[in-house]
């Protein structure tokens, strides 16, 4: 069942969750929700992780675009392209994905509170939280998330697989202010804006490209555009010698 709380403070406990929230609340600046281009993730990097990004599908489905290296070993899998209720056991397998679209419809702020049984048979506790994201269109189609687990450390881990289950979750309130900014879907004119946070830089149109049997042109042709790019995560990666760190993020982008 959904409750709806009049202040944030009395429903996210866990300061991974406190810290994204009071992140995202500061960078929309007012709006209800900011643009996926402007999270930093140096910003939050004692969430990295923890932290996913989901993005609307067809359908009503939502997936993985983004997974932390915490979440995946919690998993058990890669969660990259997996479908949101992978993260939940059967039972409770709609609860995240409900909440989650009222979270873009809202829009609204999404916290859940949960219980998990990991491999090992320890239970588990912790809370999700769900944040709205606009695409570079405008579009509410990415949920900014957490899963944070009480008592993680680097000694005392869940033993994988664990699933969660829902124990009870309230969709928030944003409040918007008279003098925030609006999202421009056209952006600057005099050309694409440089690439930030979780975007990817994009190019100018150039016209249509020169076939080979035309006459050569008296300037030069212009170099292709960017292709796709994958950027697979690695579960083994050995950490850096220097500092003793892993990855935190593993992401794909097209």
């Amino acid at each position: 069942m959904l409750r709806t709380y009049r202040k944030s403070e009395r429903v996210m406990d866990h300061p991974k969750t406190r810290t994204l929230y009071d992140y995202w609340n500061e960078l929309r600046a007012g709006r209800d929700a900011p643009s996926r281009s402007e999270v930093d993730p140096r910003r939050i990097a004692d969430t990295l992780e923890s932290m996913f990004i989901f993005e609307a599908l067809a359908h009503g489905q939502l997936r993985f675009r983004l997974a932390g290296t915490a979440l995946c070993e919690m998993l058990g899998m890669e969660a990259r392209g997996m479908l949101a209720e992978g993260v939940m056991t059967d039972a409770h397998a709609h609860d995240i994905t409900d909440l989650a679209h009222r979270t873009l419809s809202g829009p609204g702020v999404g916290v859940m509170r949960v219980r998990g049984e990991d491999a090992a048979g320890e239970s588990w506790t912790g809370e999700i939280l769900l944040l709205p994201l606009r695409s570079e269109l405008g579009d509410l189609d990415r949920v900014l998330g957490c899963v944070a687990i009480v008592g993680v450390s680097r000694r005392r881990r869940p033993a994988a697989p664990m699933r969660l289950r829902c124990l009870g979750s309230r969709l928030l309130p944003i409040e918007t202010g008279p003098g925030s900014r609006r999202f421009d879907p056209l952006g600057a004119k005099a050309g694409p804006p440089p690439a930030a946070g979780f975007a990817e830089p994009s190019a100018n149109w150039q016209g249509p490209r020169r076939r080979r049997t035309d006459p050569p042109a008296e300037t030069p042709s212009e170099p292709e555009g960017p292709r796709l790019t994958k950027i697979e995560g690695n579960p083994d990666a050995p950490r850096d010698p220097e500092n003793g760190k892993r990855p935190k993020l593993r992401i794909v982008r097209d």
